[in-house]
């Protein structure tokens, strides 16, 4: 049968859920099945392998391979993960090959980000580009470097790490970009400029803040526009084409936006003051599909 008849699973293990699709070969997801993330490694083995039998068994055309796209630095030669943080407690060390599914189906896997990146460069934001960098700002602040159309992993899968960048100083203590511009910063921010006990989580900030209220208001703003200034620092580095943004905190909409859009600008130096600047286009699917598309290729190889 055909390639084009055919489909396979892409496969996004994230922090908060693991999402299951069958996808055929144009990008085009048949269908989709999602459970929270389990609290443990053999739960979350034990939830992917319910996830990807299940669309096995519904497939209406064979199932070829499966690609997955997890959270934490991944040895995708060896499918295993390097290094995962407390966003998924005893990640470190589990290799997704080990996942036994299907008869004996081929097994892609790739760290999210890259897997989201991956995607966009090749059938999302990014598809006119050969380099990009690709930023999303969540939970977390993750990067992806896509350097002539393939992922680009460096010599220790670490390559786009962006969130470790040290961007300013709490006392003695340095402070990272994932812990300076993320959601739970805005958060954090919002709870110290109110000297509020309790902490608000980010929905609840970005409703206020389009209700009116002014602190709200300043403290997204402020933290979009420290991203937008040190993403234009990155850019000036390292060069891509194009750079990507997505993750649940742009979600916010215009206000966050604007915001890091015109510090963005603003603070690129002349020589990349033109580089593209693109919401990413995916949505909310974007790492099962580039995960998917890692398995196409694997396939076709």
């Amino acid at each position: 049968m055909p390639k084009e008849e055919a489909l396979v699973i892409g496969l996004d293990i994230g922090g908060s859920k693991t999402l299951a699709g069958l996808v055929s070969r144009d990008g085009e997801s048949k269908r989709t099945m999602q459970v929270a993330t389990a609290p443990s490694p053999q739960a979350i083995f034990s939830a992917a392998q319910s996830l990807c039998e299940s669309l096995i068994a519904a497939a209406d055309a064979p199932v070829l391979g499966i690609g997955i796209g997890s959270a934490g630095i991944i040895d995708t030669e060896e499918g295993s993960v390097i290094f995962a943080n407390e966003n998924l407690p005893g990640w470190t060390g589990s290799r997704l090959t080990d996942l036994a599914i299907g008869a004996g189906l081929p097994i892609t896997v790739e760290n999210d980000v890259r897997a989201l990146a991956y995607g966009e460069a090749i059938m999302g934001a990014g598809a006119d580009y050969d380099s990009l960098l690709c930023v999303t700002v969540g939970t977390g602040i993750g990067g992806a470097l896509i350097l002539d159309g393939a992922v680009w992993h460096g010599v220790d899968y670490s390559a786009g790490e962006i969130g470790y960048l040290v961007v300013d100083w709490d006392g003695d203590e340095p402070l990272i970009l994932d812990q300076y511009a993320s959601g739970p910063a805005i958060e954090r921010a919002y709870q110290a400029a109110g000297e509020r006990e309790e902490r608000l989580p980010l929905t609840e900030i970005s409703q206020l803040a389009a209700a009116g209220d002014v602190t709200a208001t300043e403290v997204i703003k402020v933290k979009a526009r420290q991203l937008g200034v040190i993403l234009a620092g990155y850019i000036a580095s390292i060069n891509p084409a194009a750079l990507i943004v997505g993750g649940g905190v742009p979600q916010i909409g215009a206000l966050w936006w604007d915001a890091f859009e015109a510090a963005f600008r603003e603070n690129l130096p002349p020589p990349v003051a033109a580089t593209p600047l693109l919401p990413a286009t995916l949505g909310l699917n974007a790492v099962m599909l580039g995960a998917a598309m890692l398995a196409w290729k694997a396939v076709e190889a």
